[in-house]
């Protein structure tokens, strides 16, 4: 049976950058509400956090995320990295579980899913796993994050396998893109 491991851009909000991570309604109201990426913090939008809040997890530190795939790829040698990736269309639910999701107004910031999927990556390229990216909204920063991991993992990074999927590019940029990463 083939093990999927790591955490999906829809999940990200939940890994805290800093390490220990800080109280919960800390760092789900600097994510949301102080990086709004240009939208000014109005009274729907606090209500709906105030709503979301108390269904969201407790933070955990990039650094323990690390750790725990670390942890789990031992545990299942044959395991893939995934599904991780970006995602700038997706909207938090406020009820990921509900049969129908009401969405919130809030969406992950886009650094922060970034700075969260290289982590991931740097670890799979290390462990030599392959890679299950799931990429919406997000062809031309694939494209980019793709290149440059490729530039700061040098040889390691033609060792293991990318599924890129989601991501709405076509066979020939798909093609382009492998003669680039293997290069």
């Amino acid at each position: 049976m083939l093990h999927e491991i790591g955490y999906h851009p829809w999940f990200s909000h939940w890994v805290s950058l800093s390490a220990p991570a800080p109280p919960k309604d800390l760092h789900y109201r600097t994510l949301l509400l102080n990086s709004e990426q240009g939208q000014s913090t109005n009274q729907d939008r606090l209500d709906a956090f105030e709503k979301l809040l108390p269904s969201l997890p407790e933070p955990i530190s990039l650094r323990d995320v690390l750790t725990d795939l670390r942890q789990n790829f031992t545990e299942f040698p044959e395991a893939m990295l995934g599904e991780i990736g970006l995602d700038r269309s997706a909207r938090i639910p406020f009820d990921h579980s509900a049969e129908r999701r009401e969405l919130t107004p809030f969406t992950i910031p886009f650094e922060h899913q970034m700075a969260i999927v290289e982590a991931q990556i740097g670890l799979a390229v290390e462990l030599r796993r392959n890679i299950s990216f799931h990429s919406e909204k997000s062809r031309k920063f694939t494209v980019g994050l793709l290149n440059r991991m490729r530039k700061v993992h040098g040889e390691p990074w033609t060792r293991i396998s990318i599924d890129l999927h989601s991501c709405g590019l076509s066979p020939e940029t798909w093609k382009d893109i492998e003669v680039r990463l293997r290069g």
